[in-house]
């Protein structure tokens, strides 16, 4: 994976989460080597926290596009981009489908858990794949070329702060957990016991 900026551009944004800026980093001849980013200045009344927030997201386009039930992508995406926008800060947007391994390897995966009852960490590895191949060097150079080497992460995944802090970004943790539901609290339990996110939703019911 190539570590270093290949191009940048950014423009003026408005959304229906409200306005910033748009950047898009790339670091390759390919779609899946940008990351976009959406830059929202701090409120004017001074009511926010001098280390930005920020979100580092990876596509899912089955939730985000499709809005499928089995996982709480859209809702972290929504629920950052609202936080972002309304205290001001970053979002990173990962063009990695299938947590960096592919969309292809990610809906073979998903026909796994169909077919022979296995969770996402099964079915990675039974297709030769690591759980969660994903890089965060390219984030943390996004980040660095916006000025920012301290940050508040949103974020449930220990992987995400432990790559990002290597690459030498000081992590606040903050916490963003989204109400399970019947369909997404299996994947979400197998994220914890498996992938070690930091929830607690084992000893919750769908919509506690």
């Amino acid at each position: 994976m190539s570590a270093e900026i290949f191009e940048h551009a950014s423009c003026d944004f408005k959304s229906h989460y409200g306005s910033g800026t748009l950047h898009i980093y790339s670091f390759g001849e390919h779609e899946e080597d940008n990351i976009v980013c959406i830059e929202v200045p701090p409120p004017t009344d001074g009511a926010h926290m001098s280390v930005p927030l920020v979100r580092v997201q990876s596509a899912c386009y089955t939730a985000e596009i499709f809005r499928a039930t089995d996982c709480d992508c859209h809702e972290q995406l929504d629920e950052s981009l609202k936080r972002v926008h309304r205290e001001g800060g970053f979002v990173l947007y990962m063009i990695c489908d299938g947590r960096g391994a592919g969309l292809l390897t990610k809906v073979r995966g998903l026909a796994l858990g169909d077919t022979h009852d296995m969770d996402t960490w099964d079915a990675y590895k039974a297709l030769g794949v690591e759980p969660d191949p994903r890089d965060y060097r390219r984030p943390a150079l996004v980040l660095a070329d916006l000025g920012l080497r301290s940050i508040r992460l949103l974020t449930n995944n220990p992987r995400k702060i432990t790559g990002l802090e290597e690459a030498g970004i000081d992590i606040d943790h903050v916490a963003l957990k989204i109400d399970a539901t019947p369909d997404s609290l299996p994947y979400l339990v197998t994220k914890q016991r498996k992938f070690g996110h930091l929830y607690d939703y084992l000893a919750e019911g769908p919509g506690s």
